[in-house]
């Protein structure tokens, strides 16, 4: 049975990252038949529930429910401002080492068209991963708590009833990342997020279903969920717009380190005329707050698996900024597992046909090793080979003040290419619980919606809790 999370009593049992870091979370707001609502229906809806958020945030403060490291770093009462894209968000001042920064922290994402309203749930920049976490759980317990009572929030890739793709109708988890030493050190951090992009791709795919099916029919090999005809990721398969392109030569390009705002280089490559232009990338290093923003994620169902994500880009960055250089694996080599991961998640074969082995071996012998040399074809290896990467030395140990093995956040990272669970065998993300929900369910989506709701709202009100309850077997080099 997954432990209840409870906000630790002392700043001295808060686990700081060596990065701020904050989190955009969108999530679906559906009727009973698992539909949208018209966007001509939401924009009154919208405007109450932002009011409504205001006010419980408002009275949270007023009665110190909140932790009081947080709490001091509220530099004033929330306020709703208006915003060309959005309308009436829930702007929030608060404090990244001493210094107020406003934070849009609740409302409606802009990048959809009027067709229909997706909430976008917002944590402020935080310092420690207790602080994130807590932030993660509290705009959503609040989206629960200003929720029409028609409507019901599910935390996914796509909308599994959906009968069609639209553009920007899609769901996805944003990571930023700032607080860098300098601009040379945000771009090796960036350098190094672009190589396992195909990894974190492989571990966040969370959209399996269309129409109430999965693409193809389900095959289990003994316990495992193989699949190959299932699209893990109908949202990142059908969204060509709002992300990279799956072309080696407009790929976001590796960049100097000792030329770090080369921004004519960026903007060539990716063929676009501005920065905000090119702002719709996978990774983004030029973010108006200075941070490196990751949108690769699929919209994850739980708390837990967002943080543990947040806790590998966290470790992937930390490596980066220590190395005296990242190597470039190549965008033919990124490409392909980029689209291999979209089709088949941790199940693709990691492709390595593109890389010059040797010429990455002599920059990094350690790096070359945990990536290449992952004892077996498939992206779950080459993850393990990820976690063996940040994982070894006394580095993270040092960092997280215990073994990588007692910070359960992680647990739900492990559990998808280590784990043990009654259902499957690894390896396992949400989009094999969907695909398990429509085995079991025998393809009712009517039951399928109703435990993803369900699924949702367990995993809000506990930030440990994950659709993927198991045993996670650290490797030893975590120990």
């Amino acid at each position: 049975m997954t432990e209840v999370w409870e906000f630790p009593n002392k700043k001295k049992q808060l686990i700081e990252m060596p990065f701020s870091h904050g989190m955009e979370m969108e999530l679906q707001m559906l009727d009973e038949n698992g539909q949208f609502l018209k966007g001509d229906d939401m924009v009154f809806m919208m405007k109450k529930m932002v009011e409504r958020a205001r006010d419980i945030l408002t009275r949270m403060i007023d009665t110190q429910e909140i932790p009081k490291v947080i709490l001091n770093k509220i530099a004033e009462y929330p306020r709703i401002t208006y915003n060309e894209e959005k309308g009436d968000v829930l702007t929030l001042s608060y404090k990244l080492h001493g210094d107020p920064i406003d934070i849009e922290i609740f409302g409606r994402d802009g990048n959809v068209a009027a067709i229909t309203y997706i909430l976008e749930c917002v944590t402020p920049p935080c310092e420690y991963v207790e602080e994130l976490t807590w932030w993660a759980q509290q705009v959503l317990l609040i989206a629960e708590l200003v929720l029409p009572k028609e409507l019901f929030l599910i935390s996914s890739g796509f909308n599994p009833l959906q009968r069609e793709y639209f553009r920007g109708l899609t769901m996805a988890d944003h990571n930023h990342m700032g607080s860098f030493k300098n601009d040379k050190e945000k771009i090796k951090v960036y350098n190094m997020f672009r190589n396992f992009l195909p990894h974190i791709l492989a571990l966040s795919v969370n959209s399996p279903l269309i129409d109430g099916h999965p693409t193809d029919v389900i095959k289990i090999l003994g316990k495992r969920y193989a699949c190959p005809g299932c699209i893990r990721s109908i949202r990142l398969k059908e969204n060509d717009t709002m992300l990279s392109y799956n072309d080696p030569r407009s790929y976001i390009p590796y960049m100097d380190p000792d030329n770090p705002n080369d921004h004519e280089y960026f903007l060539r490559t990716v063929q676009k005329a501005s920065l905000e232009d090119a702002r719709q990338q996978d990774i983004f290093p030029y973010t108006e707050f200075d941070t490196i923003e990751t949108r690769i994620c699929d919209a994850q169902t739980s708390i837990a698996r967002r943080i543990g994500i947040a806790l590998l880009l966290q470790m992937l960055a930390l490596r980066a900024s220590e190395m005296k250089e990242v190597p470039d694996v190549g965008s033919k080599l990124i490409v392909k597992n980029r689209i291999g991961a979209i089709s088949r998640g941790l199940f693709s074969v990691f492709r390595t046909e593109d890389a010059d082995i040797d010429r990455i071996k002599n920059i990094d012998e350690e790096f070359a090793d945990c990536y290449f040399n992952t004892g077996g074809r498939l992206m779950q290896n080459a993850v393990q080979g990820l976690l063996r990467f940040v994982g070894e030395g006394k580095t993270m140990r040092k960092l997280f003040k215990t073994k990588l093995n007692n910070i359960p956040y992680l647990d739900p990272i492990i559990i998808s290419v280590y784990g043990q669970l009654e259902w499957a065998d690894p390896p396992v993300t949400e989009a094999e619980y969907q695909l398990s929900l429509f085995n079991y369910r025998q393809a009712d989506s009517f039951q399928i919606l109703g435990d993803l709701v369900y699924m949702t709202h367990d995993c809000i009100k506990n930030p440990l809790k994950s659709p993927l309850e198991g045993k996670p077997n650290y490797p030893k080099f975590w120990k």
